[in-house]
């Protein structure tokens, strides 16, 4: 569905669709929460890559800005998110691929679930690993690489692609 909030809520209420699924938090935010009738555990569907993770873009050679905003990088998000993007760019997915992921670290351990489906979602591929304890960035985004291969090899590219 096309459009900001407001405007699929407003499709929504005229009767186009029967059900559509938001974010909770941009709905809280709108303070919306009434409109609010189900929340999606993880179990049932993960997330897009990078879902919630915000980023800051800098200049290159703006040494003073990146500074600044450094003490904003939480180094968990950061590597959960290096592996989620590497999963989808071996994948070669993009923001309408049909893969969900879900990076997070636990005890030092970064596990990256991930899971690709068809596109009527009766078909579904799902693979979890975990990295070494305090992995490095490039071994986060190794972790990515590892799953994707694993989805690869039982199939993925035939479900992205249909």
């Amino acid at each position: 569905i096309r459009g900001n909030v407001e405007t699929r809520i407003a499709k929504l209420d005229s009767g186009e669709f029967d059900g559509i699924v938001l974010a909770e938090a941009g709905l809280r935010r709108l303070g919306w929460q009434d409109r609010i009738t189900e929340v999606l555990s993880i179990e049932l569907m993960l997330p897009a890559v990078g879902q919630g993770a915000l980023g800051i873009e800098t200049r290159a050679s703006d040494t003073e800005t990146q500074t600044a905003v450094a003490v904003c990088n939480d180094p968990e998000t950061h590597a959960a998110v290096l592996a989620e993007r590497a999963l989808l760019a071996t994948l070669r997915g993009g923001c309408l691929a049909p893969v969900g992921a879900w990076g997070r670290m636990t005890d030092n351990v970064l596990t990256l679930d991930a899971v690709v489906l068809d596109k009527d979602g009766t078909q579904r591929l799902h693979d979890s690993q975990c990295s070494v304890a305090n992995p490095s960035l490039d071994q986060a985004r190794q972790l990515g690489v590892a799953v994707a291969e694993k989805l690869l090899a039982d199939g993925a590219r035939a479900l992205i692609y249909l």
